[in-house]
């Protein structure tokens, strides 16, 4: 298989009658501070199989030059990178989701390539609705993304970051309704779960939401069974990929009030992979909350979920923590409380299952303070402070391939969105939380959807009422990107 960039094209053969694939460079307009090739002096590109540091083949040419790669052999999970250097610092980056290129066959013709600068934002394509708020996003397992929900959008989207590099609308209408629960699955499905309709009423009926390529279908809603008429509850993904709900409001009937529950269920897929009706749990979360987080703090299976905060039936702040045990069925005790009691906050766990809590809103206020559980001694240790200018809700929490967690946009203190960015480091040696300032977002956004594409970068969507700037995509660092 013979291999060589000429410009933006990357093509791939073995033999006269072999396949080809060309690979497609997508690089941020030339106004934009993303923009790659400015100051570059040398350019390497290689091609090696994904997850491996390990190149099959590399080259390093100069910027304004054109370079090959020769006798490439085939392979599956074939990932290309292109680096850009001034000097011995690498300031640009870029790589391709994964393809195969087989004997007689490629699984993708033309890989489309995201260069630009490290740890800066540009313009991504528009997306179908570019003021969306307050929906959901999330990854596929081809790496693709799924965008749908919230106000200002109606339908469901999908970005491709390796074969076209745009959004496209899938064939999927769920039933429109505000703070739902979306539990995404891992064969890429996901239920949508609760939430209240234009009219404040509870929504009970579960949609179960395919945006799958390959298998399935191109996009469909699947209506599943009712039984859960909640707002403000909360869920997580388990290993085995039932779903666990508990706490928030329930109403039991249309035009009657919400009132807070402690009840708990779990969700699954039975014979014939029909969703069956939700089976409560004898076990109850209490005391009472809504607005609190779970979070699963391992990928093992039987992996505990961390449950924190919250607001009370008296709308006051909880600090209680629980943690659910699935082989169980039991929720139990954490021996520490949160360092500040808050709800409306992201719980996201940080490499070895710690979990790092952010913003929200106690008592008093907005809440600056970070703080981070400590699986092993079972305690919250405060953390530090989100520094002036930071979102403190509304904003959102990504992991980036180095082990950081990217923190962009929400309201501040005041509740105006800002457009901040952080990266959060853990600090293992004292506990706290590093943060470094990142570039910052080209608009103010709070409840938009951030979610990590299957070549490293971060797409965030919607949260702004600018549509010419519906989306934004950050490259982060190299490091842990093969």
């Amino acid at each position: 298989m013979k291999v060589r960039l000429a410009a933006a094209v990357f093509l791939a053969a073995c033999g006269g009658d072999a396949p080809s694939v060309e690979i497609i460079v997508d690089t941020p307009a030339e106004s934009s501070g993303a923009y790659p090739y400015e100051g570059l002096d040398t350019l390497l590109l290689s091609v090696a199989r994904s997850g491996d540091d390990l190149a099959i083949q590399e080259v390093a040419f100069a910027a304004d030059q054109s370079a090959g790669l020769q006798e490439v052999p085939f392979g599956s999970d074939l990932v290309v990178h292109l680096s850009g250097r001034a000097g011995a610092v690498e300031s640009a980056y870029g790589r391709t989701c994964a393809f195969d290129v087989l004997d007689g066959e490629v699984s993708v013709a033309e890989p489309h390539l995201y260069f630009s600068r490290i740890v800066k934002w540009a313009a991504a394509p528009e997306p179908l609705e570019p003021t969306r708020s307050g929906g959901a996003g999330y990854a596929l397992p081809d790496g693709r993304a799924v965008f749908f929900g919230g106000a200002g959008g109606s339908g469901v989207e999908r970005f491709d970051p390796l074969e076209t590099g745009t959004f496209s609308p899938l064939d999927a209408e769920p039933t429109s309704r505000l703070d739902a629960l979306v539990a995404p699955l891992a064969d890429g499905r996901s239920l949508i779960i609760g939430g209240a309709d234009a009219g404040g009423d509870a929504v009970d009926t579960i949609e179960v939401l395919d945006p799958r390529v390959s298998p399935g279908p191109a996009g469909r809603v699947d209506v599943g069974p009712a039984g859960l008429p909640l707002r403000g509850h909360a869920g997580s993904t388990l290993v085995d990929g039932t779903v666990l709900v508990a706490g928030g409001a329930v109403q039991a009937a249309p035009g009657a009030p919400f009132a807070l529950t402690s009840s708990a269920f779990v969700l699954r897929f039975g014979d014939g992979g029909q969703l069956e009706p939700p089976r409560q749990l004898s076990a109850t979360l209490d005391p009472v909350r809504e607005h609190h987080s779970m979070t699963r703090l391992g990928d093992d299976v039987g992996a505990s979920v961390l449950i924190a905060g919250g607001r009370d039936a008296a709308g006051l702040a909880l600090g209680e923590a629980r943690l659910y045990r699935p082989l169980g069925e039991v929720f139990e005790s954490v021996n520490d409380a949160l360092t500040v009691p808050r709800w409306d906050h992201a719980a996201v766990r940080l490499p070895g299952g710690f979990v790092l809590v952010v913003g929200g809103v106690g008592d008093a206020g907005p809440v600056r303070e970070l703080e981070v559980y400590d699986p092993v001694q079972g305690q919250f240790i405060d953390a530090g402070v989100l520094p002036a200018g930071a979102g403190l809700t509304g904003f959102s929490t990504t992991a980036i391939p180095d082990g950081r967690i990217l923190i962009a946009g929400g309201l501040d203190e005041t509740g105006a969105a800002v457009s901040s960015v952080f990266l959060a480091r853990l600090d293992p040696r004292n506990g706290r939380v590093d943060l470094l300032p990142s570039d910052a977002l080209s608009v103010p956004r709070a409840g938009h959807s951030a979610v990590q594409l299957c070549d490293g970068t971060i797409l965030v969507v919607g949260g702004s009422d600018n549509p010419s700037v519906g989306a934004e995509r950050y490259n982060p660092p190299s490091a842990n990107r093969r």
